[in-house]
């Protein structure tokens, strides 16, 4: 965006897609090339059907724990606060958003990166259902409070933790589904969580944008932080350590 201005660097990031989507336009859908007969159509799968899932796996409650904390965390904040920086950028006192804007998105993404490393390399933190859920639930207090602090130094700081705890429970949650599945519905139970995780941060359009537009961009993400903490103690409460037994080796 510093090299090419607001229009021309989000026309850059749209265009470094095009090879990957014309690439999947040609890729069948198993991943796998054609051999000898074309493969049957894959049924289709609704949300009658994700229910039904969910009822088939419903005796191990991490998994719903799971699925429901990726889509909690998805639909009320998701990414959506991204789009936003900008705005902070400005209202932390930057004439041009650009370079503050910039190293807004780069808290973030660092602190992911020193989370992945530390969770590879310090096992400190085992893959379980509550580590998970308090990682979610502080993710969602680091969000909140970014939201609401003034001092630009606090805002990136609490960034970078926003991002350690953001891959600490979306690694731990995908370990735990992918794991506990049972092997016949693992495929469909993964695709589950991933859509939890992935499709539904179209709401966050709407509890960070849209209502961002109405009460302003602190607020709402503020408030969206809330309800993912709200959301996480809750699932503490129904007893993820209760079901949880021992972590995950």
């Amino acid at each position: 965006m510093l090299l090419l201005g607001p229009a021309g660097g989000l026309l850059a990031n749209v265009v470094l897609y095009w090879p990957f989507t014309l690439f999947l336009l040609r890729v069948p859908y198993t991943g796998h090339g054609r051999r000898g007969k074309a493969p049957p159509r894959a049924a289709g799968f609704g949300f009658a059907d994700s229910l039904r899932l969910l009822r088939q796996v419903s005796a191990e409650r991490r998994i719903v724990m799971m699925i429901a904390l990726a889509a909690a965390t998805s639909f009320f904040v998701g990414n959506a606060f991204q789009a936003q920086m900008p705005e902070y950028a400005h209202d932390f006192g930057a004439d041009k958003a650009g370079g503050w804007y910039s190293v807004l998105l780069a808290g973030n993404a660092a602190g992911a990166i020193l989370g992945a490393v530390f969770l590879e390399t310090l096992d400190i933190l085992r893959p379980s259902a509550r580590a998970a859920i308090v990682s979610a639930g502080l993710w969602g207090v680091t969000i909140g409070l970014f939201a609401l602090t003034r001092n630009y130094v606090i805002a990136v700081a609490l960034l970078v933790l926003a991002g350690a705890f953001n891959i600490a429970f979306t690694s731990m949650a995908q370990t735990l589904v992918q794991l506990l599945a049972p092997a016949a519905l693992r495929g469909r139970v993964v695709g589950l969580f991933n859509t939890a995780m992935l499709g539904l941060r179209a709401g966050s359009g709407l509890t960070v944008g849209v209502l961002g537009a109405v009460i302003g961009v602190h607020w709402s993400l503020a408030l969206s932080a809330a309800a993912v903490v709200t959301i996480a103690l809750a699932l503490l409460a129904r007893g993820a350590g209760a079901v949880e037994g021992h972590a995950l080796s």
